[in-house]
């Protein structure tokens, strides 16, 4: 019986059956992804159709962003592995590609919140008559940045009461209700006892001087009414006092810039 004859393409053949360019089926050859192509007798490049399978899958796992060493992993030996083994290897490649995208996610949805914040910003210093050239405290230009913390100083007036500190898209964003809010301490009251502010993870971390430990439970009382879509909590040391806040990233940028400029606002006081 004789052996059924062997289909193999050219690598113009094999681009245009897997959506990739030559240039890119060379490159993977040469990353030892794909296995090093058999050259017919005028000495072109030859594909079969289980090199195509394995460019097909390469494609894909690229189009998903997965990093090519790791496609490089997936790939390796994959001709002398049962379906079960691959299906356990991509799952774990998957798992991992799927925390980087989250924490990109996170990333993005923290620059945005940024981003938003400055626009207000500067849509209010439009309004602003002062000379550049005298300026000391311009949006972007005059920050200073301490890792986690950035303070920013502009040209208009601190609000003195929460409902002009918080505009309303930042209201919204907290999914808070001002109104709500009973009598307690606020952010202005706490800020000169601030001892340092970061956020970690998916919490906004506030440390306090001991000696507020009091006014800080009170705060987080009053917040729990009106941010009920926050989580608030407080914990003690015997020489300081921390508060703990949960929630989304553009939630824990609004509070973060909360704080920070409450804080700026006593230091320049």
């Amino acid at each position: 019986m004789h052996p059924l004859p062997v289909t193999t393409y050219r690598i113009s053949q094999a681009a245009r059956a897997t959506g990739m360019s030559a240039h890119t089926i060379r490159f993977y050859e040469g990353r030892g992804l794909l296995p090093a192509a058999t050259r017919n007798e005028s000495g072109y490049r030859q594909y079969e159709d289980a090199d195509l399978r394995l460019l097909r899958l390469i494609h894909r796992a690229r189009s998903l962003d997965i990093p090519l060493d790791e496609v490089a992993s997936l790939v390796s030996g994959i001709h002398g592995t049962t379906c079960g083994e691959y299906a356990t290897r991509l799952a774990a490649l998957v798992a991992r590609q799927r925390t980087v995208v989250d924490e990109r996610i996170a990333d993005l949805q923290r620059l945005r919140a940024e981003l938003e914040v400055v626009a207000a910003e500067a849509e209010t210093a439009t309004r602003s008559n002062q000379s550049m050239a005298v300026c000391t405290c311009c949006l972007l230009i005059d920050t200073s940045h301490d890792g986690t913390t950035s303070t920013e100083a502009y040209c208009m007036p601190a609000p003195l009461t929460p409902a002009e500190r918080f505009r309303a898209e930042t209201i919204e964003v907290l999914q808070c209700d001002i109104n709500a809010r009973p009598a307690a301490p606020t952010i202005e009251d706490l800020a000169p006892h601030l001892e340092s502010l970061e956020v970690t993870g998916v919490r906004l971390m506030v440390r306090f001087n001991a000696s507020v430990a009091a006014a800080v439970t009170a705060f987080a009382a009053a917040e729990c009414v009106c941010c009920g879509g926050l989580g608030w909590q407080v914990t003690s040391t015997s020489d300081s006092v921390i508060l703990s806040v949960s929630g989304t990233p553009p939630q824990l940028a609004a509070l973060h810039r909360a704080f920070a400029t409450a804080k700026r606002t006593t230091n320049n006081a």
